[in-house]
């Protein structure tokens, strides 16, 4: 299918001529020595902890990065390719809360991470699982990452997200998926997981993701370059000042990896958004974040990088029509947009802070819908279906045509839990919203799930490190 645009190709241009002009004149600042030493070894200009950075060093560094990069999962039919006309869904991420409508607000608990986890493999429209799709508050900051990565790796035979906190927390993900997937070396060519790493705008990046983006790209593992950019806080109040903005700390950390590792695979990320200027909050919900998806997918083809971009994105409190219209807004665009990657494409409430398990479901439905949109469609005389019509003529019917019944599996949409019934029907079965559609569906889906699995080795291996870290 063909991509939206929202910028015309001149106005792409002048957006990326704006980016050069800040990294030259502006700069960014690094605040890690490492990451310092890199720049100055590179012939750029370092001023204290200011890097400046000509138009030919960063044109001739993201031409290094490659289009597209493939996620290997434990299950090979679960392999995702991120880049192309591709689009990969990613649960929520970074939630300290958890919703229900048994429970209500509450913090997030490892438990609560595993059942995501679980969510997350069993659904078909989710293609990668793991990150910090909640923050399991229950147990110490210390051991957080190791039983993230763990829960991620046992309970999915999908591909993971990483640890994106800080360097010691990515060697840690790394030494872990190693004892799964194989050496450094055999990683390298098959990247089993993939991770974020995030600029502090405006225009830096600090020593916790300095140190992972340097891990990450010597280890050749793929990962997002993002930034969160606020129109009106951390950026100008425009969008096109925000995308300069993003745009720029985008390519110089991208910048950072290449010189770690010629060709590190990375994603063009780009998740800002706009300042709610009544409350002085970050809108995940806003109109402009449905531009800056757009442009970024726009601005990732621009390069020849795969994008990540939108979500289920709501600042709705509760699982209400706010949440459906706000969250639909934005993970239409990315499908619409071109975007590879959609992290929080499930669960979002509060602007991040919460993850939910009844609008998890709810999201999940709007990616199956996302998905078929994108499918597009083949012409061909099967599909035109010329005979078929001509056969059933004027006043006929075509439920019972045996050309339904070939194609109506492939062609239509079944949705896992959309009302469509008549409204006797549906008040025969209790009259159930679509939240409480939502809170049965997930309780069904964990009570039925069954874990994949893994060899049994590998696993008593997994065990042996885990119990080192939780007796620490």
């Amino acid at each position: 299918m063909a991509f939206f645009e929202y910028f015309t190709s001149e106005e792409t241009e002048q957006i990326h001529d704006a980016t050069m002009t800040v990294l030259e004149k502006t700069g960014m600042n690094f605040k890690y020595e490492p990451a310092l030493d890199l720049f100055k070894k590179a012939g750029c200009k370092v001023d204290g902890v200011r890097v400046f950075f000509t138009r030919q060093f960063i044109e001739k560094q993201i031409k290094k990065a490659p289009s597209q990069v493939t996620l290997y999962a434990r299950n090979p039919e679960n392999n995702v390719v991120i880049g192309g006309d591709n689009i990969a869904f990613m649960p929520c991420y970074g939630s300290p809360f958890v919703n229900c409508l048994d429970h209500g607000r509450r913090p997030g608990t490892l438990a609560d991470f595993k059942n995501f986890a679980k969510l997350a493999c069993a659904i078909p429209y989710f293609d990668i699982t793991g990150g910090m799709m909640v923050e399991p508050n229950d147990i110490p900051v210390e051991i957080r990452n190791a039983e993230r990565i763990y829960a991620a790796m046992t309970l999915s035979d999908k591909p993971f997200m990483g640890a994106g906190t800080n360097g010691p927390d990515a060697v840690q993900t790394l030494d872990m998926a190693s004892m799964v997937f194989g050496s450094r070396e055999e990683m390298a060519e098959k990247p089993p997981f993939v991770s974020i790493l995030t600029s502090l705008t405006p225009l830096g990046f600090d020593d916790k993701m300095c140190a992972g983006i340097m891990a990450y790209a010597e280890a050749a593992m793929p990962q997002l370059i993002s930034s969160l950019s606020i129109a009106g806080a951390t950026t100008p109040v425009t969008m096109e000042g925000t995308l300069v903005v993003q745009n720029a700390e985008v390519l110089a950390g991208i910048c950072l990896a290449q010189l770690v590792r010629e060709g590190a695979p990375v994603i063009f990320a780009g998740s800002s958004s706009a300042t709610a200027m009544h409350y002085g909050t970050l809108s995940i919900g806003a109109p402009e974040m449905a531009v800056n998806t757009a442009a970024t997918a726009q601005m990732g083809r621009f390069y020849n990088l795969p994008s990540r971009g939108g979500g289920a994105l709501t600042d709705a409190k509760t699982v209400d029509a706010q949440a459906g219209f706000e969250s639909m807004m934005s993970l239409q665009m990315a499908c619409l947009s071109g975007i590879n990657f959609v992290l929080h494409a499930a669960g979002i409430l509060e602007g991040y802070m919460t993850a939910s398990y009844e609008k998890f479901m709810i999201d999940a439905e709007m990616m199956g819908m996302c998905r078929r949109i994108k499918k597009g469609e083949e012409i061909t005389a099967e599909k035109l279906a010329l005979d078929v019509i001509d056969q059933v003529g004027p006043g006929g019917e075509y439920l019972t045509h045996r050309h339904t019944f070939k194609y109506f599996r492939s062609e239509l949409y079944g949705p896992l839990m959309e009302e469509r019934r008549n409204f006797d029907a549906w008040t025969a079965k209790g009259s159930l919203s679509m939240d409480q559609q939502a809170n049965a569906r997930y309780k069904e889906m964990l009570a039925n799930f069954k874990t994949p699995d893994m060899d049994p080795g590998i696993k008593k291996d997994l065990d042996r490190y885990m119990e080192k870290i939780r007796s620490n």
